[in-house]
């Protein structure tokens, strides 16, 4: 992914808990066996495909491939698994492309990574191998714990770069939300959905993360690969895309002495210029026409391979001194950081006033003691003393604090970042990160506004995550009236989802327990009420259900749970007119909330609105790439 903040935050499972949540029954009795069959058929993956194939050969593009500890260790059958993962890419990018990936090694990497981020792992692969005799160095590192459909969190790549770092897959936790959501069918069914699902998603990671190198970015199309978020839908790239990837194709295809980065961008810049489209997120653009014209004109910039000191800030480094400085961030990388940091107090001897030597001994006296010790407390407070508007050292600390899952210390360190963030979007971009990952959805909410004001855009991944984890969870923007302060906001989520999993789970006693418990701290919280609404209505209290879901949309209308479940009762009670409002209202809430589209489509069938349910039905085909059922 782009360089910004790769924190994991609290919507990681949203897409595949909407997916996956079992069906309430309308009207009639379903046979549970054969609605689960054909909901796991709806999400098994699409077949990756070229709308316009390549013609003429493949080009073949060398790879050098590390596989470290901890993904070894995960991951039976190592090198079988990554040579299937190249092979289903090839077999796409030969047609899309004219491509072919060519493995020339596969080496172990002495190296950890379950408790580093993303963007730490890209940077230790950077330091690791240069890669100047390769298209490619990919390195694999461990899974996450859970399911995730976020790109951010399953591999790294820097636009226009050479280096990809991809996520094992997350086995149990897959596996585990399929057992759950299809507990009806058989075992060896759902093993193959399973293994379909694991190398869709796996060889997509990679293509999405190699076409990042090849300057390609987000779209908002969720069947197109280089849409933000995995999706089983994903099936090929748009052509504008692939067009814009074959011009830096055509630049790596040569030899390493040849290629001419700055003629690149112009040609990039040329193409983009000359081809206005819709279909990519307009901020990211921006970004990426700026970071070309700024290697147009020589400067090093955050995001393109070979610039950035990571918060927005140009590099600004002697230069007699990158030599070194790149040997002691090369050794830092490798955990050697009293070589590391001996190669730095040469450099800094010789150049004491350089921002980004100090942020280097800042960086790696973090990752020798930690954001809390004596020693990265003052190396970083220099390095903010050299340039005391840097967001960058404090930017270092907090989100290592947020790794050490130290979220007061890194929560109590934020405001220097706000301080100092004024009129950089991508510093906006990691505080909206962090708050995320901390749990401040209004925080979070608010900093990723700034970023898009900054920047002029339409719509920001944050905004739209804060939109969604309000209206399903239901959490109002102003939780005063529930004694939801912002510092409880995680918390509240929190409760919310486990309430909601023990009742799909069938634990009512666990559930009611866990209901008494959030309403005494939350009294009438709209997600508290609709959970219990949920809970009634499983257990056929219908007239509970519905008194306890019109408590909650009467709290706050955006509580989109509480909306559907509204639908659902009225549906039961045949009131189709009633039950198609509130289920529009729950899908203006929650867009995602699929099963708010399948019910409402029931509603208009009955109601014999054929346009209308024609209408639904195009918007669901393009929303979750699946047909409306009737």
């Amino acid at each position: 992914m782009q360089r910004l903040a790769l924190l994991v935050g609290l919507a990681a499972l949203t897409a595949v808990a909407a997916c996956m949540t079992p069906p309430i029954t309308i009207g009639k009795k379903v046979d549970q066996k054969r609605e689960q069959r054909r909901s796991l058929a709806n999400i098994t993956p699409a077949p990756l495909e070229s709308a316009k194939p390549w013609k003429g050969e493949p080009r073949e593009l060398k790879v050098r491939v590390y596989v470290d500890e901890d993904f070894r260790a995960q991951t039976l059958r190592w090198k079988q698994q990554i040579e299937e993962q190249f092979d289903d890419a090839n077999q796409f990018l030969v047609p899309a492309l004219g491509i072919r990936l060519e493995i020339v090694s596969y080496t172990p990497w002495p190296h950890r990574s379950a408790s580093l981020s993303m963007e730490a792992l890209g940077r230790a692969l950077e330091a690791h191998d240069a890669g100047d005799d390769v298209a490619w160095v990919v390195g694999y590192v461990s899974s996450l714990s859970i399911a995730s459909t976020s790109f951010e969190q399953l591999g790294i790549a820097h636009l226009l770069g050479k280096h990809v770092v991809v996520r094992g897959y997350a086995e149990n936790g897959e596996k585990q939300l399929l057992a759950e959501a299809f507990p009806k069918v058989p075992g060896d069914e759902r093993a193959r959905a399973h293994e379909a699902r694991r190398r869709h998603k796996q060889t997509v990671i990679l293509i999405h993360e190699i076409a990042h190198t090849l300057g390609a970015i987000h779209e908002r199309d969720e069947s197109w690969i280089m849409h933000p978020s995995y999706a089983v839908a994903m099936s090929q790239f748009s052509d504008r895309s692939r067009e814009l990837m074959q011009i830096a194709i055509d630049e790596r295809l040569k030899p390493q002495a040849e290629q001419d980065n700055r003629a690149l961008a112009g040609r990039l810049v040329a193409y983009l210029d000359a081809n206005p489209w819709g279909g990519w997120y307009e901020e990211e653009k921006t970004q990426l026409v700026t970071m070309l014209r700024a290697t147009m004109d020589g400067k090093a910039v955050e995001g393109v391979a070979g610039g950035g000191s990571g918060a927005g800030e140009e590099a600004s480094v002697p230069p007699g001194a990158y030599e070194q400085l790149s040997r002691a961030q090369r050794l830092a990388a490798q955990g050697k950081s009293v070589e590391a940091l001996a190669e730095l107090d040469a450099l800094v001897a010789a150049y004491p006033s350089t921002a980004e030597i100090r942020q280097a001994i800042c960086e790696v006296h973090i990752g020798a003691s930690g954001p809390g010790s004596e020693q990265a407390t003052a190396a970083c407070a220099r390095a903010s003393e050299i340039t005391p508007d840097d967001p960058r050292p404090y930017v270092a600390r907090v989100e290592a604090f947020v790794r050490a899952d130290e979220r007061a210390k890194a929560l109590a360190l934020l405001p220097e970042v706000e301080k100092r963030a004024g009129d950089k979007a991508p510093v906006w971009d990691r505080v909206a990160a962090i708050y995320q990952a901390t749990g401040r959805i209004t925080q979070a909410e608010a900093a990723a506004k700034r970023a898009m004001a900054l920047t002029k855009a339409t719509s920001h991944p944050l905004v739209e995550w804060a939109a969604r984890t309000r209206a399903r969870y239901g959490l109002p923007p102003d939780g005063k009236r529930w004694k939801i302060a912002p510092a409880d906001e995680g918390d509240y989520i929190a409760a919310v989802r486990e309430l909601l999993d023990l009742i799909y789970a069938g634990k009512t006693g666990e559930a009611q327990a866990k209901a008494r418990a959030a309403e005494k701290r939350w009294r009438g919280a709209p997600g508290i009420l609709g959970a219990r609404c949920d809970l009634h209505l499983r257990l056929g209290e219908t007239a509970a259900a519905k008194r306890l879901c019109a408590q909650a949309i009467a709290g706050w209308k955006g509580a989109a749970w509480a909306q559907y479940l509204d639908g659902v009762i009225a549906l039961q009670e045949r009131k189709d007119a009633r039950a198609a409002a509130s289920l529009r209202a729950a899908i203006t809430a929650d867009p995602e909330l699929a099963q708010a589209y399948r019910a409402l489509g029931k509603a208009l069938a009955r109601q014999k609105d054929e346009a209308a349910w024609s209408a639904l039905a195009e918007d669901y085909q393009k929303k979750f790439g699946q047909a409306l059922p009737r």
